[in-house]
């Protein structure tokens, strides 16, 4: 995502990572991934249970998921994982970004 982040903000959207591990932790991360955009630390996972993400995969954990949400608060598009590594592209995520914009 770090790649294409300014691709992104160009679209208008932003980028804001949800992380369920300790504030230790995701700051390690933070600083070892330079990812450039914003991390909220959700440590008591509230964040992803209300977005339905947390455990799917029976790991207590939140599944690796991308939200695209309007200025309203609305979920335009979202992509959850099947395990761990599956995730979208950065160029899927930017053409579903431009596919919202076009209407």
């Amino acid at each position: 995502m770090r790649e294409d982040y300014d691709a992104i903000r160009r679209l208008d959207a932003e980028v804001l990572a949800v992380s369920t591990d300790t504030l230790e932790g995701a700051e390690r991360a933070v600083e070892f991934l330079d990812l450039g955009f914003p991390i909220l630390f959700d440590t008591k996972a509230e964040v992803v249970r209300q977005y339905g993400v947390y455990n799917l995969l029976r790991d207590r954990l939140a599944t690796p998921s991308i939200f695209i949400i309007d200025k309203s608060g609305n979920i335009r598009w979202k992509y959850i994982g099947r395990n761990y590594a599956d995730r979208p592209s950065n160029q899927q995520i930017i053409a579903q970004l431009e596919a919202l914009q076009r209407g």
